[in-house]
């Protein structure tokens, strides 16, 4: 009968730790032995990024800190609507810097970004199609001088093809630009430490190494798209729905 007990009760504690949905995750830096908040980010019940705000320092010229917000909404799952803006502490504002819209294409699967600057220029209209094990995203942009109206004959056009494994990994990613005389390519080999990044590029290679976080393990285990350092001048406080 105890043993019986037990079981029950270590099934019930791996419903309750495996069940449990992450709401928030603050990032903290260890500065001369002071935890300094440097960046919160907020997931839906779903796991979607709904609120990130990047804590700035002081502006010594304006007499505030300044932090960085993006805000993501939903609908039926899909992105509907993002911005992004600057928040001057001491004032109480927040001042927007740019917004895209979304729409998506059920017949097409197609996802289209539209990136606006904060007067209401376009910036870039990126399309995103998602298929088996590849995500195709072509992008026009007017970068350097926003538009009112898209004039495709002068936007500049990137195209950008990621490769994902049976773990939905990217394993492969090839970036063709306008400025680029060869395609930017990019490999990951994956460890159980962490993954290593090959960049391939105008004749040139370069290689990093990750290491895995526990913060990051448990991002990837609950199939969040966010990333976190492994540094050990991180520190990290997640809250749970």
């Amino acid at each position: 009968m105890l043993k019986k007990l037990i079981s029950i009760s270590v099934f019930l504690l791996t419903m309750v730790t495996f069940g449990q949905k992450i709401k928030t995750i603050t990032e903290l830096k260890n500065e001369n032995d002071t935890l300094i908040k440097v960046r919160e980010t907020t997931f839906d019940n779903s796991g979607n990024l709904i609120k990130e705000i990047t804590f700035g320092g002081f502006d010594a010229v304006l007499k505030t800190n300044r932090n960085y917000n993006q805000f993501v909404e939903y609908k039926n799952g899909q992105r509907t609507f993002e911005y992004n803006c600057e928040d001057f502490v001491s004032k109480d504002t927040c001042v927007v810097r740019s917004f895209s819209t979304y729409k998506f294409n059920p017949k097409t699967k197609i996802e289209t970004e539209t990136k606006y600057e904060s007067d209401s220029l376009i910036r870039f209209i990126r399309e995103i199609k998602q298929e088996k094990n590849i995500t195709i995203s072509k992008t026009n942009s007017w970068e350097f001088s926003p538009v009112k109206v898209p004039n495709y004959e002068t936007a500049a056009v990137s195209t950008d093809t990621a490769y994902f494994d049976k773990k939905n990994r990217i394993i492969k990613r090839v970036n063709s630009d306008d400025s680029f005389k060869n395609p930017l390519v990019e490999k990951y080999k994956y460890s159980k430490k962490g993954y290593s990044c090959q960049i391939i590029g105008d004749n040139k290679i370069k290689t990093f190494n990750i290491i895995y976080s526990k913060t990051q393990k448990l991002i990837d285990k609950n199939n969040l798209n966010s990333h976190y350092k492994s540094s050990a001048i991180y520190k990290y406080e997640i809250e749970y729905y």
